[in-house]
């Protein structure tokens, strides 16, 4: 009995036993397989994996150029910034990286996904950069989650920098990320997604002089992704630098002198174009793009009602006033239609049809010739010229003083103004032109609209002799080891329209304005140089002919004076306008007095 159950017992054992060995042999034979498979099949994919997980190759941002004012003084650098990376080769799950970096940091994954998504078709091995410019702590705590942050990498890299804050930002410019149709360019073909270029100004009309070629290096890694060794290396390629006209001291002058007024001034060298100073109120920090601005920061711009991003030198076009009586006294002249000693009776207005114009004297300047018309600013004589002018001799003596066309400064978005002629009124307004608005575009207002560099510019030709340069912001580009490259030389646009006598005449007059006792810009007068200018005062909006009404800030007029000095030897033009400022010789004056007067401070017997 015991032997069968023994026999049974044994056969038992001997079937299962012959399971447990197939079943071995089975499971062993899969790992033979598998081992064959992924040795000799995919060994060599994963010998290439293998291998970039120790190497890594990494770009050396080459430095941006410097932007230097013309005594070299630096008003655009760069400083190191710490920037969060990710290279995808290094994270088998890009996705879960991110949510672990955006709570670790407390911030919006939706942004991290965005730079993510956006750095696709990019090598894997390349870092994508999540966010920039980080701060120490953020820098250290990071660090310390780095095992569990696989593919998260810390990199430094050079950042612009403006160590005078708003200084000449607006020349200057910003930066900014590139965008796609950016991108699309030819000229960006050295580019890649998440790559900072000029986006306004300097930045932007220089950003492939100042762009230098980046370098790399390549290294190898340890598993946690610690640098062992730097196995080969290339150098950038260094940026050259853009060297500027101005005089950040006078440029400084320029802008405490506006205040928190909205305005701009211009000042530039009568006998080359040069720009000496160009300020714009308000003002904006361009740091606050250099490694790009939040949404937060950027909505607070856009939607700021006195839009501190715009250029108001050459992005905004006003009606010039009485600056604009010098043109019109200068096209009488040239077409013969009066001497300089014709005059007018001015009773305080000019009726014109059914309406009466009013003169800015309420009681009138009595008789006026030309140099007093000038001096005192008499609307009512140049009702007079302007009715005898007419809008198409007015435009064509205007057009050949540089209104109504882009300067050609060379910065984005410059505007043209408008100087209107019956021909564009007939198509404007679908009427014959109306006899008033001559008298209106005589006195610098209506359809007329001109930036504050065409001003300056025009102004600067009565004071060289009549020779309207083209006005340029760089002087010269260099190297890094100070090899000049590049330099940029005074450009004539053209002559004005107006004798040698005549000029001689006008120049007399606007000396006066300052000068004379009853000059209107007698708030400019130096002591020690005779300045030469004119006041203007914009009208805003209509006032009826029976009074004057108390106006809100917003609609009261435009401020103007612009100036050269000295008058016979001029070395330097500078346009003031204020918007809402009211009267010209009473707010743009002193401004514009204190700019000339700090401009022959720096200078002394030099040059600025």
């Amino acid at each position: 009995m015991r032997s069968e159950l023994d026999s049974l017992y044994d056969k038992k054992l001997q079937s299962r036993t012959s399971v447990a060995y197939f079943v071995v042999v089975f499971v062993f034979g899969i790992l033979c397989l598998r081992l064959w498979f992924l040795q000799i099949v995919e060994g060599n994919n994963y010998r290439k994996l293998s291998e970039n997980n120790r190497i890594r190759i990494q770009e050396i941002p080459a430095p941006r150029g410097l932007i230097l004012d013309s005594a070299g003084r630096v008003l655009a650098g760069n400083r190191p910034s710490f920037d969060i990376c990710l290279v995808p080769q290094h994270t088998y799950n890009p996705e879960d990286v991110l949510k672990r970096l955006a709570k670790l940091l407390g911030c919006d994954l939706s942004r991290l996904k965005q730079r993510f998504e956006g750095s696709r078709g990019r090598p894997p091995f390349e870092s994508i950069t999540l966010k920039s410019d980080v701060s120490r702590d953020t820098l250290a705590f990071v660090l310390t989650h780095r095992l569990d942050l696989p593919g998260i990498v810390v990199e430094s890299t050079p950042a612009r920098h403006y160590p005078f804050g708003t200084l000449a930002c607006h020349l200057l410019g910003h930066m900014g990320e590139i965008d796609p149709r950016e991108l699309a360019r030819p000229d960006f073909a050295l580019y890649k997604m998440g790559d900072f270029v000029g986006k306004s100004g300097v930045e932007r009309a220089f950003e492939l002089h100042l762009k230098g070629t980046d370098g790399g290096y390549q290294s190898e890694v340890n598993a946690v992704g610690y640098k062992i060794n730097i196995m080969g290396q290339v150098d950038p390629v260094p940026a050259h630098n853009v060297v500027l006209t101005i005089s950040a001291d006078l440029q400084k002058t320029a802008e405490e002198a506006l205040g928190n007024s909205v305005g701009s001034i211009v000042a530039v060298d009568p006998k080359s174009g040069r720009i000496l100073a160009m300020a714009s109120s308000p003002a904006f920090d361009p740091n606050a793009f250099s490694c790009g601005i939040s949404p937060q920061g950027w909505e607070e711009i856009v939607n700021n009602p006195e839009h501190p991003l715009m250029n108001r030198c050459i992005q905004s076009a006003y009606p010039p006033g009485s600056t604009y009586k010098l043109v019109t006294a200068a096209a009488a002249l040239e077409e013969e239609l009066v001497e300089k000693d014709t005059e007018f009776f001015c009773a305080g207005s000019f009726r014109c049809g059914n309406r009466s114009y009013r003169c800015w004297k309420k009681h009138g300047h009595g008789k006026v010739a030309l140099l007093k018309g000038v001096v005192e600013s008499c609307d009512v004589y140049f009702y007079n010229l302007g009715t005898m002018l007419g809008p198409d001799l007015l435009a064509k003596c205007a057009k050949g003083f540089g209104f109504g066309l882009t300067t050609g400064i060379g910065i984005r978005n410059e505007k043209a103004g408008l100087i209107p002629t019956s021909g564009w009124y007939q198509g404007r307004y679908g009427i014959p032109w109306q006899a008033g608005e001559s008298l209106s575009v005589a006195i610098g207002q209506g359809a007329n609209q001109v930036t504050p560099l065409q001003l300056v510019m025009a102004y600067a030709a009565i004071a060289n002799g009549g020779i309207l340069y083209r006005p340029f912001h760089v002087d010269r580009i260099v190297s890094v080891d100070g090899k000049i490259l590049k330099t940029f030389s005074p450009a004539v646009r053209g002559k004005l329209p107006v004798s040698k006598n005549n000029m001689s005449f006008l120049v007399g007059c606007l000396s006066g304005v300052v000068n004379s006792p009853a000059g209107t810009g007698r708030a400019a007068r130096l002591s020690n140089v005779e300045v030469a200018g004119k006041t203007g005062t914009a009208q805003v909006v209509g006032v009826a002919s029976g009074g004057v009404p108390p106006l809100a800030d917003r609609f009261l007029d435009h401020a103007w004076f612009v100036a050269f000095a000295p008058k016979d030897d001029a070395r330097v033009a500078v346009v003031v306008l204020v918007e809402h400022g009211g009267h010209g010789g009473s707010t743009a004056a002193p401004i514009a007095k204190t700019i000339i007067s700090r401009f022959f401070d720096i200078a002394g017997g030099g040059n600025v």
